[in-house]
């Protein structure tokens, strides 16, 4: 099997290296983290060095990469590290739990994370690196932008447009034909029934405010 780096070491990190090992197509050689950040007791794989050692890591051979650092309430670190990633050479696969239900007419991005018993529908398009998280359902002809976050539990209902980088939060839903603006929030367990503006936070009662 082809080695792969994992950016980061939270808990999506670890979320991420679970599911590269129920996927049995890549081996792990390790985390690559910062300076400052040491690694856990009792982990499976080393710490293989920081950002500054991936042009060193690429020429040894390892050739794919997956971003393990989350949302963090914005997407710009994952945005960053994927453009360094991709001007070194490395590839980043779709990482995809075995247990999730893709559609044969659905399309998934570069370097996007699909969790354990996610739903992708006909039709359906995924941008580049985003992650669709535990248990969330996109729906028929929806659209997510690059670089955004659909959380555990949320539901895409058919023809959704989420733009890029935008949070949906935990057990959101999205009602059918509504578009959801670039770098918008969607607060946990709020369901939108209308269009959300771009640079906007929507949360419980669809109250919204501009930002």
């Amino acid at each position: 099997m082809e080695k792969i780096i994992i950016l980061g070491m939270g808990g999506h990190a670890e979320s991420l290296a679970d599911v590269l090992e129920r996927q049995q197509e890549y081996e792990i050689a390790g985390y690559v983290v910062n300076d400052a950040v040491c690694a856990k007791e009792g982990s499976r794989y080393p710490v293989l060095g920081g950002d500054k050692d991936l042009e060193r890591l690429f020429q040894s051979g390892i050739r794919n990469a997956a971003v393990g650092i989350g949302y963090m309430g914005k997407s710009d670190v994952r945005e960053k590290l994927f453009g360094t990633l991709k001007q070194i050479g490395f590839r980043l696969p779709i990482v995809c739990d075995p247990s999730a239900i893709l559609s044969a007419g659905a399309r998934i991005g570069e370097g996007s994370f699909i969790g354990k018993r996610a739903v992708i529908n006909v039709n359906a398009v995924i941008g580049d690196m985003c992650i669709i998280n535990t248990g969330a359902i996109v729906e028929h002809d929806c659209q997510v932008g690059d670089f955004s976050h659909i959380s555990v539990g949320t539901v895409l209902c058919g023809e959704v447009k989420v733009g890029r980088s935008v949070l949906v939060g935990a057990n959101a839903t999205v009602v059918q034909c509504t578009t959801i603006g670039d770098k918008s929030t969607i607060g946990a367990g709020t369901t939108i029934r209308r269009d959300v503006k771009a640079h906007s936070i929507a949360w419980s009662g669809e109250k919204v405010k501009q930002l």
